[in-house]
């Protein structure tokens, strides 16, 4: 099926305004893909005084932000997106967008080309620990996504010393956007 839009003419009879995606895969992506945008967009506004770590991790944090009514949907997406072969198959252009967010944005602060071996390794290792967080999050539902992420963008920053390996998040209930 051709990708559509509700801005588009010749929509189908009887359907409605809404985005039309290529493939059902993309539907569960959409919202991954919206994520990447809005963490470029919050890397781009980061003051130049605040350290790179501590960039990445208020971006990635505050793009990460869900309403209470929106967490359970959020949980299922991750599920899927993590078990579902078409979904993990599907995985890597998403994922790339993402650490190339981060690349970029280490690469423009370090003023380093985006493919040496600093700004690539930021970005490698932030979508790691991210991947780490969404997935415990995910699987034990117990404290909002926002203190998984911090605990494991902290723990990165910090080299993953003994005194930052401590325990995982746990409690909170879910803050809100």
């Amino acid at each position: 099926m051709p990708q559509t839009s509700p801005d588009r003419r010749g929509r189908p009879r009887g359907t409605s305004a809404r985005k039309y995606f290529d493939a059902k895969s993309q539907v569960l992506w959409n919202e991954f893909d919206n994520e990447v945008t809005t963490i470029r967009a919050n890397l781009r506004q980061t003051s130049g005084d605040l350290p790179v770590m501590d960039a990445v991790r208020h971006a990635v944090i505050a793009a990460n932000y869900y309403r209470a009514e929106d967490v359970p949907e959020l949980r299922m997406r991750m599920h899927l997106i993590s078990t579902v072969p078409e979904l993990v198959a599907s995985a890597t252009v998403h994922y790339d967008a993402w650490e190339r967010a981060i690349t970029e944005f280490v690469a423009r602060r370090t003023d380093q080309p985006a493919d040496s071996l600093y700004p690539l390794a930021v970005g490698r290792a932030t979508l790691a620990v991210c991947r780490a967080a969404y997935e415990r999050w995910s699987i034990h539902a117990d404290a909002d996504l926002t203190l998984y992420l911090d605990a494991a963008l902290r723990a990165l920053a910090a080299g993953f010393r003994d005194d930052i390996l401590t325990a995982e998040p746990q409690g909170g209930g879910t803050r809100r956007r």
